[in-house]
């Protein structure tokens, strides 16, 4: 008898469990998380951040901070996305996310919300940036 119990509340833990995640269908508010990489602290700024689905170059001095998970729970476009991962990499103390992807998927009450994930991280010389052959943006 307690063998089915159990059998009835797995289901509805994984699913409870597994909410907690950006990119579960299953989430009822917008969520952004980060996942630290690296021991090292940042105090958190005000300034623009740099986005790009690329890879820094590897002459680029950069720490890697943090993993940055968004996800929303109604339509919109991926413009949320970069305003909330943007606002996580500054509390961060991130001056750039790399390896950005977006994309829409159902969440919360959408059939096609938007959701996004990057790597956020500290480059020495920011102002270098612009100078690269980079495909990205100021967020």
């Amino acid at each position: 008898m307690i063998h089915i119990a159990w059998i009835r509340i797995l289901p509805l833990l994984a699913l409870l469990i597994g909410a907690c995640s950006a990119h579960n269908p299953f989430i009822v508010s917008n969520k952004t998380t980060s996942a630290p990489v690296s021991e090292a602290r940042y105090p958190p700024h005000t300034d623009k951040v740099f986005f790009t689905e690329q890879p820094l170059p590897p002459t680029v001095k950069f720490e890697l901070i943090s993993t940055i998970d968004v996800g929303k729970v109604w339509y919109g476009s991926s413009k949320s996305v970069y305003k909330s991962m943007a606002e996580r990499a500054r509390q961060l103390g991130a001056n750039a996310v790399v390896q950005v992807k977006t994309w829409h998927q159902p969440a919360g009450y959408a059939w096609s919300a938007p959701h996004g994930s990057g790597q956020a991280i500290r480059v020495d010389d920011v102002d270098l940036l612009d100078s690269l052959d980079l495909e990205g943006s100021w967020h």
